[in-house]
């Protein structure tokens, strides 16, 4: 065995040199100039237009794209006389396969062997030959700048360049792997369509599509999202939605200057009107026949791709109480419904402050037998009701949110069996009073009844500043709380639709869909408040129903099935005979 070398350790003054050129901020900041200068000059090549040189024009691509392995640069010749070398470049897991090989590279590999003659050299000739007689692709664009190239390709797209060829030819290959059409989640109903929006935004416009077949159907689509490009579709008829509200709804969605749209909530948050109020201005749904009978209202429906749910513009608070279902029975039956559904939603707000407050303050209101058994119910109890409350409450919010974020199997059962061991525990620990229980399972059970998720959320944001205020001042302060939160409502506007509407500013046409649901053969207006250009819908006339009966006057005679075989039986025998 040799001799070990020996490894001279590296001087003291060499290492703080060292130490003192990774810590030094100038230093530093010199190499995130240098990174940025390089970073700067390829964005800066990206804006130039396509050069006749293939080579060059690959090598500007590849520092674009960052030689990403995923990125395939797919080399090949068209044609066996002029052997003209060409590049398809196309993003593995974004493009089908299949399609490239079939519809582009054999017919420019071997199809082009027979068409192509010596004489077509030129650059017209040669784009003429491709676009028009090889590639048999529905989608066919072509691009001159290496940015519009990179963010075909990007996009999902596969980019074909030709040597001597100073433009690009994109063809529509995006294919990925999606989620397929089901039931919405959020939306459940007994009576009406299963079907709900996916991620593929396509798909998502094609089910509203789907729905109305009208040709005036306008679906425009931009891209949002400075790094992530994401496709949005804006989905309006045009001759029925006010060009003014498509017109804002554009203007907000050119405004937005972020990095990347992951989600229509994005958009949301960007396009509302007041960002630090509870109540949303925007309404979402993951339904395509809610998203076109407001389409048909005169309402505009934003599609983001990557999102199951759109976005409907503009929103009052109107528009979110209303259930899917509501427009699927009789009217009789929903207008009692929604009688229920708006107690229910009261109650999700007020119940504990009112308890409270009542409790706290005004025993005097409460009969006495009542007045009694709550005092019984609340003896030992060492707290007051506004602490036990907001422990209740706040326990039942973090049961609700284990719930949500636990697996389906599981989240139903935490849920259920969590809320009743804590109440029975509290109750039987003497922290609570079994009266207070109850108050907050009301209270759960109202809030599960809101149909809109955000506007839940809501009530439950504002049911504590509202316990706050009852176990201060006792029901003037409910009242306050109720006050301001009024106020603040009707400072609330929606694309310049007050929030309040169609109650305040009063609109008579508008309450035929409010807490009663009027039948809809008498919805012969649309909402005035969305200011639509066709104010009337195609619905029949209210004498359309005296004028059936009046063809029956008697009604209809139902022979019985007996009667009916008989005949049958006597006119087979006419006919033998």
């Amino acid at each position: 065995m040799g001799k070990r070398e020996r490894k001279h350790p590296i001087p003291a003054s060499e290492l703080a040199k060292r130490s003192k050129q990774r810590h030094d901020p100038e230093t530093a900041e010199a190499g995130v100039q240098e990174s940025g200068k390089n970073t700067s000059g390829i964005m800066e090549q990206a804006k130039r237009p396509l050069t006749r040189d293939l080579k060059d024009n690959v090598e500007v691509l590849k520092k674009i794209l960052g030689n990403s392995d995923d990125v395939a640069f797919r080399e090949f010749s068209l044609g066996s006389a002029n052997q003209i070398p060409a590049t398809a470049i196309y993003i593995d897991g974004l493009v089908n396969k299949d399609m490239i090989q079939r519809d582009t590279l054999a017919p420019l590999m071997l199809w082009a062997q027979e068409v192509l003659a010596p004489a077509v050299t030129t650059p017209d000739a040669i784009r003429e030959l491709v676009s028009s007689r090889l590639l048999s692709m529905l989608e066919v664009k072509e691009k001159k700048l290496y940015t519009e190239v990179a963010e075909e390709v990007l996009n999902g797209e596969t980019v074909l360049l030709f040597d001597g060829l100073d433009i690009a030819i994109a063809m529509g290959t995006k294919s990925w792997e999606h989620r397929g059409i089901s039931e919405p989640v959020t939306e459940n109903l007994i009576r009406g369509p299963r079907e709900g929006f996916n991620e593929l935004m396509k798909t998502s416009v094609a089910l509203v599509r789907r729905r109305i077949k009208d040709p005036m159907l306008r679906v425009k689509l931009i891209r949002v999202g400075q790094r992530s490009a994401t496709d949005v579709a804006i989905v309006y008829l045009e001759g029925v939605a006010n060009p003014a509200l498509v017109n804002e709804v554009k203007r907000r969605l050119d405004l937005v200057k972020t990095d990347a749209i992951i989600d229509s909530g994005f958009i949301e948050q960007f396009i509302q009107d007041t960002p630090y109020s509870p109540f949303s201005q925007v309404q979402y749904t993951e339904r395509p026949d809610r998203v076109a009978a407001e389409v048909l209202q005169g309402r505009v429906a934003v599609i983001s791709d990557g999102s199951p749910n759109a976005l409907l513009m503009p929103a009052t608070i109107s528009n979110f109480l209303p259930a899917p279902e509501d427009y699927y029975e009789r009217s009789i039956l929903m207008t009692f419904v929604r009688f229920v559904r708006t107690i229910s939603i009261l109650s999700a707000l007020l119940l504990p402050s009112l308890y409270v407050a009542i409790v706290g303050f005004h025993q005097e209101i409460i009969p006495t037998t009542l007045a009694l058994k709550i005092a019984g119910a609340r003896t030992g109890v060492p707290f007051s009701a506004l602490v036990e409350a907001l422990v209740m409450e706040f326990t039942f919010e973090l049961l609700r949110e284990a719930g949500i974020r636990l697996p389906a199997p599981l989240g139903s059962t935490i849920g259920i069996v969590g809320g009743i061991i804590v109440g029975q525990a509290a109750v039987s620990a003497g922290i609570v009073s079994p009266i207070m229980v109850i108050v907050v399972a009301v209270t759960a059970i109202g809030s599960f009844a809101i149909p809109s998720f955000n506007v839940a959320i809501s009530l439950r944001v504002l049911r504590f500043p509202l316990l706050i205020l009852a176990g201060t001042f006792g029901l003037f302060g409910v009242t306050a709380g109720i006050i301001a939160i009024l106020l603040h409502m009707a400072s609330l506007k929606s694309f310049g639709v007050p929030y309040l509407s169609p109650v305040a500013p009063l609109t008579l046409s508008g309450l035929n869909d409010t807490l009663v649901r009027a039948p809809l053969w008498q919805m012969r207006l649309r909402p005035s408040m969305l200011r639509p250009r066709d104010l009337h819908r195609s619905v029949p006339d209210p004498s359309y129903y005296q004028n059936k009966r009046e063809l029956h006057p008697g009604g209809y005679e139902l022979t019985p099935l007996q009667q009916i075989d008989k005949e049958g039986s006597r006119d087979e025998d006419s006919e033998n005979k």
